[in-house]
């Protein structure tokens, strides 16, 4: 179950980063600015989608776990990405709203 659980909080943090925290704008707009052009968004980097997929099957072959079973809860954390990034906004709005002043 252990790998299950890891592989799960693995792609709380990679969606979260890559599309909550406002860290891929932010290290994409730094980039344009170096580079002096405007850089697009970077598959794998920019989706949370493909980052899920390969930073999941990333950890499950470097720690022995690549199994079917495995590739399949991988896949399905990757096609729920975008809604999971939506519900840790609806968390994070509702929180908010409850701790606000009225």
């Amino acid at each position: 179950m252990k790998p299950y659980t890891d592989i799960l909080l693995l792609s709380l943090v990679v969606i979260w980063i890559v599309d909550v925290s406002g860290f891929t704008a932010s290290w994409m707009d730094a980039l344009s600015r170096w580079l002096n052009r405007q850089i697009k968004p970077v598959k794998p980097f920019a989706c949370s989608l493909c980052m899920t997929w390969w930073t999941g099957l990333a950890y499950a072959l470097i720690t022995g776990n690549l199994t079917i079973p495995i590739i399949a809860y991988i896949a399905l954390l990757a096609y729920l990405s975008f809604p999971i990034s939506q519900l840790m906004i609806f968390i994070h709005s509702t929180l908010l709203r409850w701790m606000s002043p009225r």
